[in-house]
């Protein structure tokens, strides 16, 4: 196909990165037969008779707020809906909602101080990620530096704020980490991470390690006209990627800070090979498969790595099951849900209406795109006729016919950042097979974006 289109599509569809509560107990199970009592048929009769409306007035949870430097008491439920996960998908209707955004900080600072989270996996570059997870742990630099555009907003700025200030606090001792998943694009930090590495441990080697990077740097530096070499020559880059990783393996640390280290260094040379791989798809499907491949390896990297892991991105990439077949063949969610079983728990977020940021046809980033839900067979528009305008839900206690009703694929709204008449506005989603806990805000604002 044309590389050119490729890049231009994976550049905006995939996430455009260049540029007073209800009660939450659980409905019981259906009874045995040997131990129905009129009372308790007629009691599961009636629950499982509820419509989807009422079922969501008398589960969900008030969100109180979506303002991150209020208390954090509303959130209490999310302890036993998160339960014992490891790992947990928290996503956003679009890359572009204040309100979104704010009520994620919530989340996050809730899942760092409560439920002992430590790392922060983001929908951006390795590169930004690195410089960002030194801005936690330092203070030094600031994150619009190193955010990409459509990130770039004063939202989640404040967040890697709240991080750098918990970790100052001698207290806390599990520091939070910030890495970036996507392999979109690469710069100096990459291969920084690893001929420092090499320099400090193995200097005897920096001399075959530069031969290596000689031609890899250049010839990644743009991903336009790296997609556009020819066949031959990404086979090339990629054998001298894989070299690179080879020769770190040759040269494993299995103590002390020197592992730490080592570890930073293998996994930033194993995303150069997710790139040039990406990259090197004939295929459109086949690049859309690879990147989120990669970006769930990089997920489970971090988890298996360094502990408890929040990841941050877009519903589709966090979702359970696949809500955007039209450009992706599987996504990263599906694969967290797949290896990590009931230790994976996906959340998702949506709204009823309202103004956000997203990419017009002209190519700006900006608030351009505008929601008001009035299909009443979407899934939106049945959560937003709840009394409240903010709350959210454990969908995995549902039973019954709203059970069957959650299991059935509806529209949901899409929240694409690229913006047009060929982008559609709402995907078919089974909802309850595609998130475990669900957030909703009836209406939004656009993103707040950094000067």
């Amino acid at each position: 196909m044309n590389k050119k289109l490729l890049t231009r599509l994976a550049l905006t569809i995939i996430c455009s990165i260049s540029l007073a509560g209800c009660s939450t107990e659980e409905i019981p199970s259906t009874p045995s037969s040997s131990g129905n009592t009129p009372a308790t048929k007629l009691e599961t009769t009636m629950k499982d008779n509820q419509t989807p409306l009422q079922w969501l007035e008398k589960n969900a949870s008030k969100l109180k707020t979506t303002e991150p430097r209020a208390s954090l008491e509303d959130l209490q439920p999310l302890k036993e809906m998160i339960g014992s996960a490891s790992i947990v998908g928290l996503g956003e209707a679009s890359h572009g909602m204040h309100e979104i955004f704010t009520m994620k900080h919530r989340i996050v600072q809730y899942m760092v101080t409560e439920l002992g989270f430590t790392n922060l996996v983001l929908e951006e570059n390795w590169g930004n990620g690195l410089m960002l997870d030194h801005y936690v742990l330092t203070g030094e630099g600031h994150p619009s530096k190193n955010l990409s555009p459509v990130f770039n907003n004063k939202e989640e700025t404040q967040m890697l704020e709240w991080i750098r200030d918990y970790n100052a606090n001698p207290k806390h001792v599990n520091k939070v980490r910030v890495i970036g998943m996507d392999q979109q694009k690469l710069d100096e930090h990459v291969f920084n991470k690893i001929s420092d590495y090499i320099q400090q441990y193995h200097p005897n080697l920096i001399s075959q390690l530069n031969g290596k990077m000689k031609e890899l740097i250049p010839a990644t530096k743009d991903e336009q006209s790296f997609a556009e070499l020819p066949k031959d020559e990404k086979e090339k880059h990629l054998s001298n990627a894989r070299s690179i990783i080879d020769l770190l393996e040759k040269n494993k640390a299995n103590t002390g800070k020197q592992k730490e280290d080592y570890a930073w260094a293998l996994h930033s040379a194993r995303i150069i090979e997710q790139f040039i791989h990406m990259f090197a798809a004939e295929e459109q499907p086949e690049f859309f498969l690879r990147h989120d491949i990669a970006m769930y390896e990089n997920a489970k990297w971090t988890q298996e790595q360094w502990g408890k892991t929040i990841v941050w991105g877009h519903n589709g990439h966090i979702s359970k099951t696949n809500i955007l077949p039209f450009v992706y063949p599987e996504m990263s969610g599906q694969h967290l849900a797949k290896h990590y079983g009931d230790k994976y728990v996906s959340i998702g977020t949506s709204i009823h209406s309202g103004s956000y940021n997203g990419i017009n046809e002209s190519g700006k980033f900006g608030p351009y795109g505008t929601v008001k839900i009035d299909d009443p067979n979407s899934i939106n528009y049945t959560f937003g006729q709840v009394k409240q305008d903010q709350f959210f839900v454990d969908l995995r206690k549902a039973s019954g016919s709203v059970k069957t009703w959650l299991d059935e694929t509806r529209p949901l709204f899409a929240g694409i950042t690229k913006l047009g008449p060929e982008v559609p506005l709402f995907v078919d989603a089974a909802f309850g097979k595609t998130f475990d806990i669900f957030f909703y805000i009836k209406k939004v604002t656009p993103s707040q974006m950094n000067e």
